[in-house]
């Protein structure tokens, strides 16, 4: 029998399209960093001009996926609302 850890890592950049949002949505998440909801991953995230930039390291690939799914959901409701109340 053998045993095989696999670690993960990912690093996910997206055009939010100004600088404002980028930074904006980085400010909403950045907590998300500092509360560790598990301990196979960890997360970094910064504002690079339009683009925020994620950078996911994990222990094995379910708590890679898991930390993906839940920051992509987050970027994408946190964008989703600034753009509703933009736009109103």
């Amino acid at each position: 029998m053998s045993l095989r850890v696999v670690s993960g890592r990912t690093v996910i950049e997206m055009d939010m399209g100004s600088s404002d949002m980028a930074q904006t949505i980085f400010s909403a998440l950045q907590p998300e960093t500092e509360s560790v909801p598990s301990e196979r991953a960890t997360t970094t995230i910064h504002a690079d001009g339009s683009k925020l930039v994620i950078e996911i390291l994990a222990e094995d690939l379910t708590a890679l996926r898991a930390a993906m799914n839940s920051f992509l959901a987050w970027i994408s409701g946190a964008k989703r609302a600034l753009e509703y109340v933009n736009g109103h």
